[in-house]
């Protein structure tokens, strides 16, 4: 056995076929000199002699069976503790030996009142432990095919987090799959737990809810604000303060019938004595406004933004998002029409971190943020609108300032590439399920240091539930299998062949009245 050649990630090692004989990709190995001691992680097997003599006439008389083991080195011993810092690298004179079971439990020894249990390391039967401050304090990333486990993983770790007195997370769930977790609140945003139009403020309203581009409707806006003034006199544009939307729409219609008198009067005829009037500077010119502003309050879809609740339900909503009931809230946007929900979750998120940046350093309680199907909202998008843009930049502005306020974002995506490159990049931590697309596995390598980016190649043949946790919130990127949750995220996994198997009925015209509603 030999060390045949020694890069800054990598080590190579040629060796005969009795040595090693059982060697598999993604073992361990210790590469020593004595001084030094590196851990290493088996990434390729080449049996060389083959290679070299495929062809040959006399091939099969002659092999004499040298293999060649690629490694990616992962981190360094000191003492028999495992660390990521490599400080020097050991001379080509070397041992080599294959990490045992108690080996390994050495190497990661962790202080157990500081972390929690996410499930067990596939290559050795031991538990497989995550620091909660490490993990928590910094964003992290969990990333994965559809159907390759997220959710579960999600589970198990709000369930783990649910077990402390003061956890404090706060879930976007669009499906509702967390609706049912007994240690969460579960916020259903809709009739059940209306969202006035007002908690928008002014700006978000006309963006996201009447769908006007500010900077191609001057005219509509300058408007649209003079009427929000006049109902709304301490109104602010960027913050949630009660005005009656009926009245908004009166003023604006006011404004669109409007005549304005001269200063002269009529001389002759039917009119002589009555004043002059001519047409208002807005007359007829927002009309098509008022009928976007009566349309949304007819939309049977929309109703729940049209609950006149006074400004007093700003201090129910938060307590209901931030208070001590629960310690996992859950918004649940499952019943909410796609284009509101989007706007909704960055109207909680800015309230959330304005309220985190109000509170004194030494009173803070920490909140993290889950954001389910991220890349639907948070996307590297160059293509946003303003409105869009507007939201993302709340994102990013937690992404790089939010730990200084105990705000904290795990964004969970199967399509890490279209996520948001800022918010990725601020990321310590990664929990990758099974991915198959090349510019998914590329986006996360990108975002890693050299010797981890190597290792995230072998989720391709990962089975559902099991992950690569890579960052400083674990003692070493192994691939793990994560235990499934006491209490189950509700699965939209559903068994085409067994239903289809049965004969079933399908009540349609149940469905369209439904659909009409």
């Amino acid at each position: 056995m030999k060390l045949v050649k020694i890069l800054s990630d990598s080590v190579q090692i040629r060796t005969n076929q009795s040595e090693f004989k059982d060697i598999r990709i993604n073992d361990l190995l210790s590469v020593s000199d004595g001084k030094v001691n590196l851990v290493t992680m088996v990434s390729g097997l080449t049996d060389t002699d083959t290679e070299e003599r495929i062809g040959e006439v006399d091939f099969l008389g002659e092999i004499t069976g040298i293999k060649t083991i690629e490694c990616s080195i992962i981190g360094s011993l000191k003492g028999r503790r495992f660390v990521k810092a490599i400080d020097e690298y050991p001379t080509t004179s070397v041992t080599i030996q294959k990490i045992k079971e108690h080996e390994f439990s050495d190497m990661l020894a962790t202080h157990v009142s500081e972390c929690f249990l996410i499930g067990k390391y596939t290559a050795y039967d031991r538990v497989a432990w995550v620091n909660g401050n490490k993990f928590f304090q910094r964003h992290a990333c969990i990333v994965g095919n559809t159907g390759s486990g997220k959710s579960e993983t999600v589970a198990k770790i709000l369930e783990e987090a649910g077990k402390l007195p003061g956890t404090n997370i706060v879930v976007f769930d669009i499906h509702g799959e967390y609706s049912q977790l007994s240690y969460a609140s579960n916020i259903k945003i809709g009739e059940e737990f209306p969202f006035p139009i007002w908690m928008f403020g002014f700006n978000d309203i006309v963006s996201n809810i009447l769908r006007i581009r500010e900077e191609s409707a001057t005219t509509v806006m300058t408007a649209l604000r003079k009427c929000y003034y006049a109902v709304c006199p301490d109104g602010r544009e960027n913050k949630p303060v009660y005005f009656n939307y009926q009245r908004l729409i009166s003023e604006m219609e006011c404004l669109d019938n409007q005549e304005v008198y001269t200063g002269e009067y009529y001389k002759t005829g039917d009119k002589a004595g009555t004043a002059k009037t001519t047409k208002g500077e807005y007359y007829g010119k927002l009309t098509s406004t008022i009928n976007i502003l009566k349309d949304r309050l007819m939309d049977s879809r929309y109703s729940f933004l049209f609950h006149d609740e006074l400004q007093s339900y700003l201090y129910t909503a938060l307590e209901a998002i931030l208070g001590n009931e629960k310690p996992v809230k859950n918004i649940d946007l499952s019943g909410v029409p796609h284009d509101v929900a989007l706007p909704i979750i960055g109207v909680i998120s800015r309230m959330i971190f304005d309220i985190q940046r109000l509170q004194d350093i030494n009173e803070i309680r920490p909140v993290t943020m889950v954001c389910d199907e991220a890349h639907v909202y948070i996307p590297d998008n160059f293509q946003l609108s303003a409105s869009q843009r507007r939201m993302v930049e709340i994102f990013e502005d937690i992404a790089k300032e939010g730990r200084k306020f105990g705000i904290t974002l795990i964004p969970a995506t199967q399509r890490p590439s279209e996520l948001n490159k800022t918010i990725v990049a601020q990321c310590a931590n990664f929990i990758v399920s099974k991915l198959n697309n090349e510019n998914d596995k590329s986006m996360i390598k990108g975002m890693l240091p050299d010797g981890d980016d190597k290792i995230i190649d072998s989720v391709t043949m990962f089975n559902p539930g099991e992950v690569l946790i890579i960052g400083d919130a674990v003692p070493i990127p192994l691939k793990i299998q994560v235990e499934l949750a006491k209490e189950r995220p509700l699965s939209r996994t559903i068994d085409f062949w067994d239903i289809w198997n049965q004969e079933t009925d399908c009540d349609i015209t149940g469905l369209v009245d439904r659909y009409l509603i």
